[in-house]
C-alpha cells in the first residue's frame, strides 16, 4: 500500500455566509455571501489558466457558460481590462434555453514565479451587470501549484448590496452547483488537452 495520499478529485463547493473578501470590493458586510469551489487539475498552473481564458474552446466543454461575447470575437481569449458578456445557462446543459446574459470587466491578470520552478496565477473578473448600488459581484480565480506538482484551482464569487440577499435566496444553492460543474469540466478539458 503506497504511502502517498491522492487528492480528492471531485471538486468541493460551498455557499459561505461569511463572505471572502476580493480585490476590488475588499470585505462585505450585511447580506453578503461567496460561493466557492476548489478542485485538483493534473495539469500545471498554466495549462489550467489557457483553459480559463481561451473562451473559444467553451462550447466544447462548458456546460454552465457554454459561449462568450468578446469585443473583438476573432481573439477567443480573455485578457486584462476586457469587457465581455457570458452567456450562462444555471441548468447546466449547455443549451441555449436558460441562458441568461451577465457582463464582466476582466481586471486582473497577475502571474507569479513560485519556488518550485512553476507560476501561479490570479485571474479577477467584477460583475458588470448591475449598478453598483444594487448588486456587486466579484469573481477571483486562484491557481497554484504546491511543491508536490499539485495544482489547485479556487474560484470565489463574493455577491453583496441590496440584492445578494435575494441571489442567495432564489439561485446560491444551484450557483454552488454550478462552479462545481465548472470546476470539474475545466478539469476534464484541461487535463485531456494535456494528455492528449
Amino acid at each position: 500500500m503506497s504511502s502517498h495520499h491522492e487528492p480528492a478529485r471531485d471538486a468541493q463547493a460551498h455557499l459561505l455566509r461569511s463572505p471572502l473578501p476580493t480585490p476590488y470590493w475588499g470585505s462585505q458586510t450585511g447580506s453578503a455571501f461567496t460561493v466557492r469551489a476548489v478542485t485538483i487539475v493534473k495539469a500545471t498552473p498554466t495549462a489550467v489558466l489557457d483553459s480559463l481564458l481561451d473562451t473559444s474552446s467553451y462550447p466544447a466543454w462548458n456546460n454552465f457558460v457554454p459561449t462568450v461575447d468578446l469585443p473583438d470575437p476573432s481573439s477567443g481569449r480573455l485578457a486584462a481590462d476586457v469587457l465581455f458578456t457570458e452567456h450562462v445557462d444555471m441548468f447546466g446543459q449547455g443549451k441555449p434555453s436558460g441562458l441568461v446574459k451577465m457582463k464582466l470587466l476582466m481586471t486582473t491578470l497577475k502571474e507569479k514565479d513560485e519556488h518550485n520552478g512553476t507560476k501561479s496565477f490570479e485571474v479577477v473578473w467584477l460583475g458588470k451587470a448591475y449598478p453598483d448600488w444594487a448588486l456587486r459581484s466579484e469573481r477571483v480565480h486562484a491557481i497554484s501549484c504546491d511543491r508536490q506538482g499539485v495544482t489547485t484551482y479556487d474560484v470565489w464569487e463574493t455577491f453583496s448590496g441590496p440584492l445578494a440577499v435575494f441571489v442567495r435566496l432564489f439561485v446560491g444553492g444551484v450557483l454552488v452547483k454550478r462552479f462545481k460543474q465548472w470546476n470539474e469540466e475545466l478539469r476534464d478539458h484541461t487535463e485531456a488537452r494535456t494528455h492528449a
